[in-house]
Parts: structure tokens; C-alpha cells; sequence
């Protein structure tokens, strides 16, 4: 008679193995994908003066009553950036250029990163805009709007069915 040895267990590699390893490590790799395909340079198409290459990261959030908007716009100087509102929306457009130049003795590099940029932040209350501030400091925007004074809601009554 043969003796039977135990067989050991193969680890096959693919999304079951992993996810039985870490359950979100699929989701992870899902976001790290996704991240990098909007990190890619953007171009829309239509006339030459509306190219897009990129579109700074922002932040929103509301803090004492106002509504705060910060933009990541590293290598910029605010004379490269204009803040509006347009159709009752918050625009930030503008343009980048930057050059970096690398020169040792065995090699030379040279990188430029340029584009224009425009985001678009949909408001769902009206603002006037003489009460909008911005300042940018260190290659970050920040806007500030006045939120609305909160209104009085009516208090829900049921209506009979007749």
C-alpha cells in the first residue's frame, strides 16, 4: 500500500487570494488606479484656448458660518490666478509655468510642467460677491464664502386622507 502524504495547501495568486489576505485590498488598489488616472494630464477638445492639462486638488468644507475652499496650486504666483463667480457658481481658473533645469557634470536635465486649469464649484445658495475673500500663500488658494443665515423650516404637520 502507498502512504498517503498530506497535501499542502497551493496559494494560487488572483483578487480571491488577496482578498482573502486584506478585504480591502482590492478597494485599495481600486482608489490608487483611479488616483492615478485623474492625476494624467487633461485636454478637452475644442478651440486652442480652452486646452486643459490639469486640475488642482480642493478642498470644501463649512467652518463658523462660512464656506471655505482651498486649492492646491504648487509653482504658482496669485498674478497666475483668477477667482469668480459665474452663474452662481465659484470659478478658479488659470495658467501654470514652471521650469526646473538640473545641470551636473555627467548629465543636464530640464522639466517643464505648464497648463491651464478650471474648476467649478456649484453653490446652492446665492452670494454676493463683494462678501467673498481670497488670499493665496505658500501655492495654496483660499476662498471663503458667507453661508446663508439658516432659515426657520416649517414643522412637519400630517395632512387627513379623505
Amino acid at each position: 500500500m502507498k502512504s498517503e502524504k498530506p497535501m499542502l495547501p497551493v496559494e494560487r495568486p488572483g483578487p480571491l487570494s488577496r482578498m482573502m489576505g486584506a478585504p480591502f485590498s482590492l478597494l485599495d488598489e481600486l482608489r490608487h488606479e483611479l488616483d492615478r488616472v485623474w492625476e494624467w494630464p487633461r485636454i478637452t477638445r475644442g478651440d486652442g484656448e480652452t486646452k486643459l492639462t490639469w486640475w488642482p486638488k480642493m478642498d470644501v468644507f463649512e467652518k463658523k458660518g462660512r464656506l471655505v475652499v482651498k486649492a492646491d496650486l504648487p509653482g504658482m504666483k496669485k498674478d497666475d490666478v483668477e477667482v469668480a463667480i459665474e452663474e452662481g457658481d465659484l470659478v478658479l481658473r488659470g495658467e501654470r509655468k514652471e521650469e526646473t533645469e538640473v545641470e551636473e557634470e555627467d548629465f543636464y536635465r530640464a522639466e517643464r510642467r505648464w497648463g491651464k486649469f478650471f474648476r467649478r464649484l456649484p453653490l446652492t445658495f446665492e452670494v454676493d460677491p463683494a462678501a467673498v475673500t481670497a488670499s493665496f500663500r505658500d501655492g495654496v488658494l483660499e476662498v471663503t464664502l458667507p453661508l446663508p443665515k439658516e432659515e426657520k423650516k416649517p414643522k412637519a404637520q400630517k395632512i387627513a386622507v379623505n
